[in-house]
């Protein structure tokens, strides 16, 4: 198994009101607009970190909400919600001696500036291997499953609702993506230093353009189950809502797994998950994942902060369960502000690969799903796949409500997914709520927009 620590990063937010605007944010360092600050609070803890760590290098994960689109000045200007939640003052800090990771960890914790820190993790993705022939029925039954036709039918979706795929990257020129994507971003900043033992990295791992271009797959073929255009493909669950394209993970072989991998640092995906909101996506897809198991006492809960400030500005957000087959929580999806997917077969009931547990929302199909390939298309399994046809069904209920002159909020969506969904053989610790219908949610959509909250039956 991978060992998910970073060493020789470490991810720390400084108290309240201690935020250095002079270190620059990691954005503006990917496109050298700025170096990394080798000083953060010019006091004990740059001491410390000097005296252990052998010199260390600092940059701000987050930019501002302000200055996004403003090259250079993305560490200035932050608000009262990125004060509070802390983005306005977390770093990244990269050590000149990984050996001392711990010794400067331990030693900082002890700091009353210093509000928290860890080590920077790896988030991972992949793809269960598919070795089963398929028919016509097989590329079309997954979709029959949800019944989303019959929600098209319905309701076509609305441009207007956005669907930010935070993966792999996407098949820019692919035929089903045609006007179906909006400019994205790639933030995977890896470098050069080896990221595990255990794993060796493939292609683009060092951010140094804005072309979310896939080099795995993976978020090609999750794109694909929200937006297809539907040429060889069913319609895209989703409809005709817009991709928003956010690179946070890179491609990589690991010891011991059959296929290629998808990598990314916790600081690196919550860069791409802000950029994602703040760019106005409506849903985040998340098909990645860190097991609790890979957490150390006194570690954050990955994405946290990020994920409470994209709530705050009202995001639905959902992410694959995970596919270790166990009871355990994996993080996003284990978040509380997360609508979290297992994976169904085509009997409805848990694949064995789904991880599960009380957290779980509900489930969606996730075995041998046809779908995007980096060139022309592929199979895969795994709740990676099973979460976007939840994150489609959110954009259509979106539309849905939009076009009614209502707005929904993330719990509103979560509890039309969950009332509405079909019955599974599983118990509901294995599948959450059951297996999601998207015509039925439509359908409580309708009845709970013509009856006002005072006069439902």
């Amino acid at each position: 198994m991978i060992d998910h620590r970073r060493t020789g990063f470490l991810l720390l937010t400084l108290a309240a009101g201690e935020g250095r605007e002079y270190v620059p944010a990691q954005l503006d360092v990917l496109v050298g607009a700025a170096r990394p600050s080798v000083r953060l609070t010019g006091g004990r803890l740059d001491r410390l970190l000097s005296s252990y760590g052998g010199a260390f290098r600092a940059t701000a994960v987050y930019h501002s909400r302000r200055n996004l689109g403003r090259v250079g000045t993305r560490s200035t200007g932050y608000d009262d919600l990125e004060e509070q939640l802390g983005l306005s003052r977390t770093y990244r800090l990269e050590l000149a001696d990984p050996s001392q990771t711990d010794r400067v960890l331990d030693s900082a914790r002890d700091l009353g500036i210093v509000e928290n820190v860890c080590t920077d993790r790896l988030a991972l993705t992949s793809t269960v291997a598919v070795d089963a022939p398929l028919t016509r029925e097989d590329v079309l039954a997954p979709y029959a499953m949800v019944r989303s036709e019959e929600a098209h039918a319905v309701e076509p979706g609305d441009e207007r609702v956005v669907v930010a795929v935070v993966d792999s990257g996407v098949s820019l020129g692919h035929s089903e993506l045609q006007r179906k994507l909006l400019s994205g971003y790639d933030v995977v900043d890896l470098g050069t230093r080896p990221v595990s033992t255990e794993a060796t990295l493939l292609g683009d791992s060092t951010g140094l353009d804005f072309a979310p271009m896939d080099d795995l797959g993976h978020g090609s073929h999750v794109a694909g189950v929200i937006g297809a255009q539907g040429w060889q493909l069913p319609r895209g669950v989703g409809g005709r809502s817009m991709l928003l394209p956010v690179r946070v993970l890179a491609a990589a072989t690991v010891d011991g797994e059959p296929a290629v991998t998808g990598i990314g640092a916790i600081s690196d995906i919550d860069v791409g998950l802000k950029v994602a909101v703040d760019l106005g996506a409506d849903v985040l897809n998340m098909s990645f994942g860190t097991p609790a198991t890979g957490l150390e006492p006194g570690d954050a809960i990955p994405h946290r902060a990020v994920l409470a400030y994209a709530r705050s500005n009202g995001c639905v957000l959902v992410a694959a369960a995970g596919n270790s087959g166990l009871e355990e929580n994996y993080y996003p999806a284990a978040d509380p502000n997360v609508i979290s997917v297992g994976s169904v077969g085509p009997d409805r009931t848990r694949s064995t690969f789904s991880t599960y547990g009380g957290h779980l929302a509900l489930s969606a199909p996730g075995e041998r799903i046809v779908g995007v390939g980096r060139r022309g298309y592929r199979r895969a399994s795994g709740t990676s796949h099973a979460a976007p046809f939840v994150a489609g069904a959110a954009a259509l209920l979106l539309a849905h409500a939009r076009r009614q002159g209502r707005t929904l909020g993330a719990d509103d969506v979560k509890s039309l997914l969950t009332g509405s969904a079909q019955r599974s053989h599983s118990p509901p610790d294995e599948v959450g709520a059951g297996v999601l219908d998207v015509a039925a949610a439509l359908a409580l959509l309708d009845q709970q927009l013509s009856h006002p909250q005072g006069d439902r039956p």
